[in-house]
């Protein structure tokens, strides 16, 4: 037998088999479980965090704002979003409002996000920022060595003033005890 002797063969084959099943068995449907939902996307998660964090801020709740960051960016390691997430906590942290804002603290969170960022942009954000806050610390610092300075030196000019009233007191005692003494002769 050639091959599509032997083709046609095997269909009518499968074709009467299939036609002497019909009738034996009834067609039980088959019943799925509904698809999942997806997730959300993690653009779509990180827009509805960012829009989060900017209502905490806006009301001062910077706890809430930074909690909302955190969570973010435990979830989503390794993510633009996730690095955007860490940058905007960073960002907190130097912040003029925020009872928290310490340069040490953001220098060195700036570092880690710097050692690590998958993303060129905030790489590039946190370069210039981290350059920023070196800058304003140590204006913050020479401005309260100079506060420091003013301070003893009026301090020091309290003291000399004391010391000067101390002894303006013993000469007018001196004075006047010669006055009585002279006034006595």
């Amino acid at each position: 037998m050639t091959y599509p002797a032997r083709h046609i063969a095997s269909l009518l084959i499968a074709a009467a088999l299939i036609a002497s099943c019909r009738g034996s068995a009834p067609i039980v449907p088959v019943v799925l479980p509904p698809p999942a939902l997806p997730s959300p996307s993690i653009p779509a998660q990180w827009l509805a965090t960012q829009t989060a964090v900017l209502a905490f801020v806006n009301e001062n709740k910077a706890t809430l704002a930074e909690s909302s960051l955190t969570q973010f960016s435990r979830e989503n390691p390794r993510t633009p979003e996730g690095d955007r997430a860490r940058w905007w906590r960073t960002l907190m942290r130097v912040d003029a409002r925020a009872n928290s804002g310490d340069a040490a603290v953001a220098l060195a969170q700036i570092d880690s996000l710097l050692a690590d960022s998958v993303t060129t942009e905030v790489r590039a954000e946190a370069t210039l920022m981290r350059r920023n806050i070196n800058a304003i610390d140590s204006l913050r610092r020479a401005e309260v060595r100079r506060r420091v300075q003013a301070t003893q030196l009026a301090t020091d000019r309290l003291d000399e003033l004391k010391v000067a009233r101390d002894s303006m007191a013993k000469l007018n005692a001196e004075i006047s005890r010669l006055k009585r003494r002279l006034s006595a002769n």
